[in-house]
């Protein structure tokens, strides 16, 4: 089951997301969208419904975890599940960490979030220096995020092949109004 976009628009109003964690979401929406797409047109079973509502709705505990700290991925999770959404609640709790390379919804969300940064899309490299300078405050910190960095590179490496995009080309999307669809006109979003 798959919720509207009306209720996950409005479920993002009822939690207060931030202007600009929306814009990001909205963003990451759009990467993913683009990238399941071309999975889809690849052969690939991908449902392009659950992509566009969890790439919209993976940062929805974001902001409580700014303020009060723990783990917005699987917070996300946890809050689709009492919802009765669990196949969105499964992506939104790997959009940080894969459970397995498997090229699913889960893997597109992930990518897409790694390609975003504020509300550009940007190369691994510009996201991953970026998230150093603002993160890496410790040794433990600084590994943890380039283990992150390796495994994106090698979700964007399986992606590539699977799909046929051309990485850097995502960079194209920032010319791309936000709310496009990507469904070749069946209307389904």
């Amino acid at each position: 089951m798959i919720p509207s976009r009306q209720w996950t628009s409005e479920l993002m109003a009822a939690r207060n997301m931030p202007p600009h964690i929306v814009r990001h979401s909205r963003q990451v929406r759009l990467v993913s969208l683009f990238v399941a797409r071309s999975l889809l047109d690849a052969g690939f079973a991908i449902d392009m419904q659950l992509v566009d509502r969890a790439a919209l709705l993976h940062d929805i505990c974001k902001a409580d975890t700014i303020r009060r700290g723990g783990d917005h991925a699987l917070m996300g999770r946890r809050l689709m599940e009492e919802f009765g959404y669990r196949r969105i609640g499964l992506v939104i709790g790997q959009h940080v960490r894969l459970d397995s390379m498997d090229v699913n919804e889960a893997m597109v969300v992930n990518y897409s979030d790694k390609r975003v940064m504020h509300d550009r899309v940007v190369s691994l490299e510009r996201r991953f220096i970026d998230l150093m300078e603002r993160y890496g405050t410790s040794e433990q910190s600084m590994e943890r995020i380039l283990r992150h960095f390796e495994q994106a590179s090698e979700v964007e490496r399986v992606l590539a092949r699977a799909s046929g995009i051309e990485p850097a080309r995502l960079e194209l999307l920032n010319l791309v109004a936000g709310n496009h669809t990507f469904d070749r006109g069946q209307g389904f979003l």
